[in-house]
């Protein structure tokens, strides 16, 4: 997974070197010509990353994989995640090239699949690896999932998060990179309680600015369907209810709202457990 982080860092770069405010009513052909040519940048060393991460070696006929409960979907939910992510910041990199925002969100989703379908397909020539159906699908869901929040009412008051705090099996050097390690990442749906109840605190941000988020985690896990599930609920925070008047500043804080950041904790499942502050 440690190739998508550094196609998401660039990104990232990206995102906060250039300002998103500027007019848009028409395509600004050089600005959309360096999108698409970073876009081409990035693939290349992705791919030089992954190949040499996953790729080097034998080759074997395309063939299928059906990897769907093997680290009790933790990773369906990376990759749901991390496309949801990249779709995201690619429509907003094409919203300052001059794309308008519907037709940004539309193709910064094909964008973010296509990306991810070309490692999937990479993954079916293989002979330890393969095209996963429920990894792809995992994709199309995150990757049109900017999308779809621009379109319907009820997905607006949820946000994807992420969050990462090192695991026994990560401590132990069973992994070289934290991504890597199902053990060790969270994922969270955060819940817009001020918008779900229709509350106005727009004069009380910081009380707007709190959250719920419902996080999934896996422990003990053996790839091969085997381990615990764990069930959190918390409090979030929505940082893009901050009121900026600093352009980084704003573009900064949208993109830290990606992440589930510490915060008092309740795990649920397998058994109650409290935590003052959970990672």
């Amino acid at each position: 997974m440690k190739f998508l982080i550094s196609a998401l860092i660039l990104v990232f770069v990206f995102n906060i070197s250039f300002p998103q405010d500027g007019d848009s009513s028409r395509v600004n052909p050089y600005r959309l010509g360096f999108v698409l040519g970073m876009g081409v940048g990035v693939l290349t060393v992705a791919h030089l990353q992954q190949y040499n991460s996953w790729w080097k070696g034998e080759l074997t006929s395309f063939h299928f994989r059906d990897d769907f409960n093997h680290v009790l979907n933790a990773d369906k939910f990376g990759h749901a995640y991390f496309s949801f992510l990249l779709s995201d910041l690619l429509s907003r990199s094409l919203r300052w090239a001059g794309v308008g925002e519907n037709s940004a969100l539309i193709w910064g989703g094909i964008g973010s699949l296509l990306f991810q379908t070309y490692v999937e397909v990479e993954d079916g020539f293989r002979p330890t690896l393969g095209f996963s159906i429920s990894d792809w699908v995992s994709n199309v869901v995150g990757a049109f999932l900017p999308y779809a929040r621009s379109k319907f009412e009820f997905l607006k008051v949820v946000n994807f998060k992420m969050s990462m705090f090192p695991s026994e099996k990560f401590k132990s050097g069973a992994h070289r990179f934290i991504v890597d390690d199902y053990e060790s990442l969270y994922f969270w749906l955060s819940f817009d309680i001020s918008r779900i109840l229709n509350l106005e605190f727009s004069k009380f941000w910081v009380i707007d600015f709190f959250d719920i988020a419902v996080g999934y985690s896996v422990k003990q896990i053996d790839w091969r369907g085997n381990g615990k599930r764990e069930i959190f609920l918390s409090i979030d925070y929505d940082l893009t209810k901050i009121p900026l008047k600093v352009w980084l500043l704003r573009q900064i804080f949208h993109l830290l709202n990606y992440y589930h950041l510490p915060s008092p904790s309740l795990r649920i499942s397998p058994n109650f457990r409290f935590y003052v502050i959970k990672f």
